[in-house]
């Protein structure tokens, strides 16, 4: 098994998120457990699982996945 690509997850909140075709998904608000919820502008909520986060470069956070399949993790 490989090592996650987020270690301490803490230090993530607040920082953006951006899906693999470049789009800007919104910011991190929470984690828990096996997902982490990102808020894109005051309508938009998503729980995406912490499995499709490809990296952190220190200021975003990259996904493997791009943003078609990041609107299958809304929130209702």
């Amino acid at each position: 098994m490989s090592e996650p690509a987020i270690l301490h997850w803490e230090r993530v909140i607040h920082k953006n998120v951006r899906s693999s075709d470049g789009t800007d998904v919104g910011n991190i608000i929470s984690e828990a457990g096996d997902t982490f919820t990102v808020m894109q502008g005051t309508q938009r909520e998503y729980n995406i699982p912490k499995s499709v986060v490809e990296g952190f470069n220190g200021s975003e956070v990259s996904l493997s996945i791009p943003y078609s399949e990041v609107l299958g993790y809304k929130v209702a």
